[in-house]
């Protein structure tokens, strides 16, 4: 998409669709949308270089108690596990975007940047495990969610930050039983940023109670839910 100089106006009718507004908006229309910071703090680049900023390599042959930097057989499983968590909520937001219509400028920018970042977590959980990475989502939990992302629009944006709590739960819970160094500073990073996505959410959909904005203590954890 090529982009002009400068910040571009964003122009979305509030009738229109989702995929609609997707297409005409790009990444530095987020500014011009009216989120502003929040929405600067959510794009998809945190995850992207989490790998890149993992401890570097150590002789662990001086010590026998390092953790080990690579996933171990059982952190394989855990971190595959959680990418395909974050390919259905990617596929649910892309659902979303697409069949929901009467998205407000700021909603729209919002849901698309989600979607961007939930497939780039998607890419650094891939890239970590290589040739074991699977490449499909959970239909059954694709299933369990797909109604909650459809109606209107304040009633998605409610739901889906519903379902970044339970992933914020998610990423904790993997973090509680993995080994490697590797994944867990990937797995940290993303949970850091699906906290933010909570908040956002919420904002948009109109909460202003500020423990309400804040990620669900309670949400449960998707980990072996499909």
């Amino acid at each position: 998409m090529n982009v002009s100089k400068g910040t571009p106006r964003v122009e979305i009718e509030s009738t229109q669709s989702g995929v609609e507004a997707e297409q005409r908006l790009p990444r530095r229309g987020l500014l011009a949308a009216g989120i502003g910071g929040a929405a600067v703090s959510l794009l998809p680049f945190f995850s992207g270089r989490a790998s890149a900023t993992t401890p570097p390599a150590t002789d662990e042959s001086t010590t026998t108690t390092a953790p080990p930097r690579r996933p171990t057989d059982d952190d394989v499983a855990l971190l595959a596990a959680a990418l395909q968590i974050e390919l259905t909520v990617e596929g649910l937001y892309r659902q979303a975007i697409s069949a929901v219509a009467g998205w407000t400028e700021a909603q729209a920018a919002l849901m698309t940047t989600l979607r961007q970042a939930h497939l780039a977590y998607s890419n650094s959980l891939s890239g970590l495990l290589g040739k074991s990475a699977p490449s499909t989502r959970s239909e059954e939990l694709f299933a369990e969610w797909e109604s909650s992302f459809s109606g209107s629009t304040d009633d998605v944006l409610a739901k889906a930050a519903d379902l970044e709590s339970s992933l914020v739960a998610t990423h904790l819970d993997v973090l509680a039983k993995l080994q490697g160094t590797n994944g867990a500073a990937l797995v940290a990073s993303i949970q850091v940023a699906e906290a933010r996505h909570v908040t956002a959410l919420r904002h948009l959909a109109g909460v202003t109670d500020e423990a309400e904005l804040l990620v669900d203590e309670e949400a449960a954890s998707l980990l072996g839910a499909g």
